[in-house]
């Protein structure tokens, strides 16, 4: 067992889990509209580190890390797990949350069984320097292009108030600038790759 692997992958999981209740903590000044540049702000942050291709990355580093085929499933179910639990039992320990949180959001918990081990498995391909590797690391980077046109971060509603408009736009342009210098990375790697003559590429550790 790779037993250092699967200690990232807990931290890894634990701290997105953190972080993401952190962007969702809203004052009353904010809910009053009297700090409507902070709500911005917040609001940008939190977009960002909710975002579905955020927590998909978190289960293809954690397969990443845990290196082989198998354990990289696994790998990519208990993250997503883990970070739903820290994140609503955190929130409920400190009275963000109730008991229904639960079975509000048992759907996400669903989600992460079902799509944890696919997206853990992607981790694991992308370590391979063939053509499955480069397209199993183009799936983040490219999951960060589509969705903010899939979202629809960049068709915000007028009557929605500015701040919510404001952090669509900033957290959809970071999600595309970030998707496509990460495609742009896993190619120009791949082209450099087969550019030298008989060389012999190895995976990152």
């Amino acid at each position: 067992m790779n037993r250092r692997g699967w200690g990232r992958v807990v931290v890894a999981a634990s701290v997105l889990a953190l972080v993401s209740l952190a962007a969702n903590v809203t004052t009353l000044s904010q809910l009053e509209g009297r700090a409507d540049t902070v709500l911005a702000g917040r609001l940008t942050v939190s977009q960002l580190v909710n975002a579905g291709t955020v927590w998909a990355g978190l289960a293809v580093v954690s397969g990443w890390l845990v290196r082989r085929p198998a354990p990289a499933v696994a790998a990519g179910v208990v993250a997503l797990l883990t970070a739903c639990v820290v994140h609503y039992g955190v929130g409920m320990a400190i009275g963000m949350f109730d008991l229904n949180v639960w079975t509000a959001n048992v759907h996400w918990l669903l989600a992460a069984m079902v799509v944890g081990g696919p997206l853990g498995l992607v981790g694991a391909i992308a370590r391979r320097w063939d053509r499955w590797g480069v397209a199993a690391r183009l799936v983040v980077p490219v999951g960060a292009v589509l969705e903010p046109f899939v979202v629809g971060r960049f068709t915000t509603p007028a009557i929605l108030p500015w701040p919510n408009r404001v952090a669509d736009i900033i957290s959809g342009l970071a999600l595309l600038t970030a998707g496509v210098a990460g495609c742009f990375r896993v190619l120009a790697a791949d082209g450099r790759r087969q550019a030298v003559p008989h060389g012999r590429a190895t995976a990152e550790p």
